[in-house]
């Protein structure tokens, strides 16, 4: 069935996230009529360390926890076709279906929300003495879920198997989005990838980024967001909340 052409005057939307997963969503939106292009301020980079010990590690674990897609493209194929005993779960529905997809496994993960608080309510995780959870992350990973289920009993183990490094985004591409009309809007990831999107942005794209519409996965970004000046981020936890903002009424 065709796809109904996007009204032409709702704008481009910029993915402020890694390459990779950028690229997979600007083709999965565009199968939705929304024009997307990925919008890098930050990537990710492996840590072989890290990956070559993954598997000796998951060996020993009870649970494997995967806090974002970049852990599961670069961690999977480490333990694909590994006779892994451990449970599955994930941060997000998204991250989950990546990995459930790859694994052929089910995969714990909250049925709303998509963050460390919505995961750790689930019931699986309230009594967790004496087994070992190893979480899969990047580098600097927030320490709430680690912290957590290690006062409900887990021994918390980490594989930190990539560290994020800064890149210059396309603002050049920015820069003709504006000038031809609409703003572009932007969809923000992290906490992190917002305050390095401002900080390259500089004094003199200040206004022209401020008077794009933002949207935020969280609400933590959101307030990150407007700490940095912008007056109303929207939100959208995931993707089907995405497509909902570029109808349009948008």
């Amino acid at each position: 069935m065709p796809v109904t052409p996007r009204p032409t005057l709702l704008p481009t939307l910029l993915l402020v996230r890694p390459q990779a997963q950028a690229t997979q969503q600007a083709q999965r939106l565009a199968a939705a009529g929304i024009a997307a292009l990925p919008f890098c301020v930050e990537d990710t980079v492996a840590d072989e360390r890290a990956l070559s010990a993954l598997p000796q590690q998951a060996a020993s674990a009870d649970w494997l926890v995967f806090v974002s897609p970049s852990c599961i493209e670069l961690a999977w194929p480490q333990l694909a076709g590994l006779p892994l005993a451990a449970k599955l779960a994930c941060v997000g529905r998204a991250s989950a279906d990546k990995l459930a997809a790859l694994s052929g496994r089910a995969v714990l993960h909250p049925p709303h929300g998509n963050d460390s608080d919505a995961l750790l309510a689930l019931p699986p995780l309230q009594q967790l003495s004496g087994q070992t959870v190893l979480i899969v992350r990047g580098d600097g990973g927030r320490p709430q879920l680690g912290e957590t289920l290690a006062r409900r009993g887990a021994r918390v183990r980490y594989a930190a198997v990539y560290r994020r490094v800064p890149v210059a985004a396309d603002w050049a591409l920015f820069d003709r989005l504006v000038a031809a009309g609409p703003s572009p809007a932007l969809l923000i990831t992290s906490s992190h990838s917002a305050e390095l999107l401002f900080r390259q942005a500089g004094a003199t794209r200040q206004r022209a980024l401020l008077a794009c519409r933002f949207i935020a996965l969280h609400p933590r970004i959101a307030a990150t967001l407007q700490q940095l000046g912008v007056a109303r981020p929207l939100l959208a936890a995931d993707e089907q909340a995405l497509c909902a903002l570029f109808s349009p009424r948008y």
